[in-house]
């Protein structure tokens, strides 16, 4: 009995050994990853789970609404964010490898579930960050233990709304996992055209599925395997009260308030990385992935065609394939020597079918009155090419140097490229004074996923024609950005940190999208030129049981000619903006984002204030949408329940002043539809871990 009960014990040991060892290795190579990515310069916000628990809803809290607490974002309907001036131009990188753009935006897409850490950097950034750089957002992923276990989260709340998260991890053998799922319904999907509190025909469900997996091949090196899945159903919310504008042979009339708009969104995306370190001391990761996303609208045929005389199906797809790779050597004490590759080929498909109606000479609609069918359909294959390098170099005690460039080439519509330098430094003043400033150069190429071909020609005489009778437009060309960003940080005790920063930016070929018909895909375009700049404050405070932070953002945005895409706009808005600078639609002077939690007695009390001054709105974008702001809290705590265990239950409320305020007016550059903020909800979260 003795010798088995040594035997386990020499067993069990050595398991625990061999479990010991690759949670050491693990460990080691994410610190060798995290090598790879230098913050040098540049602005970076970081949220841990530690805030994102903070957060009113906390994990249950939407990627792009995590986003809008961070410093310079502006929010806008449809999950958009706007960072520093830019219209979108976001990078979303999984565990520092860049995921490629799909046909819709990521705020759907990406669950804050699996996300250890997210890292939201801007500015003027190193070499290594390059083709969408108005923000690069790194999520940090769960599931770099071997303990196993799981979470469990289910919400209900207000506007039919239920959701409900898994997660699970564990080993087997040298096997780690982790494994995510999330599903969400509500019948408020997309922010409603009119003020009440119920909007009408706005179901939506969507589902989310997140896997890590890692393999160590042996102590310097591991194999690692990302999957995940997004699919969403919306219903287009109906405006009531509309009129109907023309005619359709069987019916007389039509009621806005039955319109049956639908959307549905799709995507997939796996990223394969051999990370590691090699004999010679070089951190590497190596990685291919591959993305599909795609996108379907469905009109009311009917309703559309005597609205707005024009009923479109659309159908968009993009596949993405490619290769990224990322290398750092420590060549001495004083100088660290970086460089990587990035190659991207993608796929893509639009295909429409238009129903219109013929007009006269005086955009009046003819007999007889029955639609005629256009169908558009285009393939489009581009590719990506980029490479850097780049040194850091401690030319002081106290200061950081990284210097470099970049070469980025896009072929698409238009084959174009360019090499940047950047330049970026850190100073410390003293031991709780530090100083950033950096040049970058930034090239990035048109949104090739959200761009097809249109014949104008095929429109003429029909309720679809193109706005002044265009008969042509420029090509889409790439951005191309000087950006001077300067910042200091001081912590004036150990609990608190104030930091500001500013920017300019030169913009030629500046990239804007304009929203295209009904459905909430959007069309890009360029401006010939643009200039942004702003400043940003920001403060962070810790003591014990208590936290908070203070965000405040000031911007301005201005941009001038129109020339691509120009069918898009109204012909008066060309003429006007050749030869005057307007505010894009996608600029807010301010915005504000403060937030606090409190742990007493194992209550734990957290609320937040978002505030936003106005996008741009009306004839040109002369004017601004009313401000708005909103008030979010929640109350949580722990219980333990027969059967259960240990359980949290929080309540959750958000906009609490029931405040009505709108995004937008649908006036203005781009701009089509009217775009009202949620109204009061109120949320029952319970989760718990085992």
């Amino acid at each position: 009995m003795k010798k088995l009960l040594l035997l386990f014990s020499l067993i069990s040991s050595s398991a625990f050994a061999e479990t010991w060892n690759y949670e050491v290795t693990a460990k080691k190579l994410d610190e060798s990853r995290n090598k790879l990515s230098p913050k040098t310069g540049g602005s970076s916000f970081s949220f841990n789970k530690e805030s994102i628990e903070n957060l009113p809803q906390g994990q249950m809290t939407s990627l792009d609404q995590v986003l809008a607490r961070a410093p310079g974002v502006a929010q806008n309907a449809h999950g958009q964010l706007y960072v520093r001036g830019d219209h979108a131009n976001l990078q979303y990188r999984i565990n520092g490898v860049m995921l490629p753009e799909g046909v819709t935006g990521f705020g759907q897409v990406l669950d804050t579930h699996f996300a250890e850490r997210v890292d939201f950097m801007t500015g003027a950034m190193p070499a290594q960050y390059g083709l969408r750089t108005a923000g690069v957002i790194d999520l940090q992923t769960k599931g770099g233990k071997f303990d196993k276990g799981g979470y469990f989260e289910l919400m209900v709340g207000q506007n039919n709304d239920f959701g409900a998260n898994q997660q699970i991890s564990g080993a087997k053998g040298n096997l780690n996992y982790y494994i995510s799922a999330t599903y969400l319904q509500n019948n408020r999907g997309i922010e409603s055209p009119t003020a009440a509190r119920k909007s009408i025909h706005n179901d939506t469900n969507q589902n989310r599925l997140f896997g890590y997996f890692s393999y160590p091949l042996d102590a310097s090196k591991r194999l690692s395997f990302i999957v995940g899945n997004a699919d969403s159903r919306y219903q287009i919310p109906n405006n009531p009260g509309q009129a109907t504008e023309y005619q359709l042979n069987g019916y007389d009339s039509f009621n806005s308030r039955n319109l049956s708009q639908r959307q549905s969104e799709s995507n997939r995306y796996a990223i394969a990385s051999l990370q590691g370190v090699t004999d010679s001391d070089i951190d590497y990761q190596i990685s291919a992935f591959t993305r599909f996303s795609g996108l379907g609208y469905r009109s009311d045929h009917v309703g559309d065609l005597m609205i707005n005389g024009v009923a479109s199906n659309l159908n968009r797809s993009s596949f993405a394939n490619g290769l990224q790779g990322d290398f750092s050597k420590k060549l001495n004490e004083n100088n660290t020597l970086r460089s990587g590759f990035y190659f991207n080929n993608e796929r893509n498909r639009s295909y429409t079918e238009n129903y219109v109606f013929e007009v006269d000479s005086n955009d009046e609609q003819v007999a007889p009155y029955d639609p005629r069918k256009i169908n558009e359909l285009s393939n489009k294959t581009s590719q990506t090419y980029s490479l850097y390098l780049q040194n850091e170099w401690k030319a002081l005690d106290d200061l950081t140097i990284n210097y470099g460039a970049r070469f980025d080439a896009a072929h698409a519509y238009v084959n174009e490229s360019q090499l940047s330098p950047r330049l970026n430094s850190t100073y410390n003043l003293s031991k709780k004074t530090k100083l950033h400033a950096g040049f970058s150069r930034y090239f990035t190429p048109a949104p090739v996923a959200k761009m097809s071909d249109t014949s104008l020609s095929a429109f003429a005489n029909t309720t679809n024609k193109a706005e002044g009778n265009l008969t042509g437009y420029g090509k889409l060309r790439a951005e191309r950005t000087s950006y001077y960003d300067v910042g200091i940080s001081h912590q004036f005790s150990e609990n608190l940190t104030v930091g500001l920063d500013g920017y300019y930016k030169q913009i030629r070929n500046m990239l804007d999208e304009h929203q295209f018909g009904n459905a909430l895909i959007y069309v890009p375009f360029n401006y010939q030129q643009g200039r942004v700049f702003g400043s940003e404050l920001t403060a962070d405070y810790r003591n014990k049981n208590f936290s908070s932070y203070f965000n405040l953002g000031l911007q301005k945005a201005y941009a001038r000619n129109i020339v691509s895409n120009q069918y898009i706009h109204e012909s008066e808005e060309i003429e006007h903006i050749s030869k005057h600078y307007v505010r894009p639609d996608h600029l807010q002077n301010l915005t504000v984002s403060t937030g606090a939690a409190y742990k007493w007695l194992g209550t734990k009390f957290a609320g937040d204030v978002l505030y936003g001054s106005g996008l741009s709105t009306g004839d040109n974008n002369k004017n601004t949408m009313p401000a708005w702001m909103t008030f979010n809290a929640s109350i949580s705590r722990d219980f333990n329940l027969p059967n259960l265990g240990k359980l949290n239950l929080r309540i959750a409320g958000a906009n609490l002043a029931d405040k009505v305020y709108r995004f937008s007016n649908g006036s203005g550059i781009g701009v089509n539809a009217s775009q009202y903020g949620m109204r009061r909800t109120f949320y029952l979260i319970a989760s718990k871990s085992f």
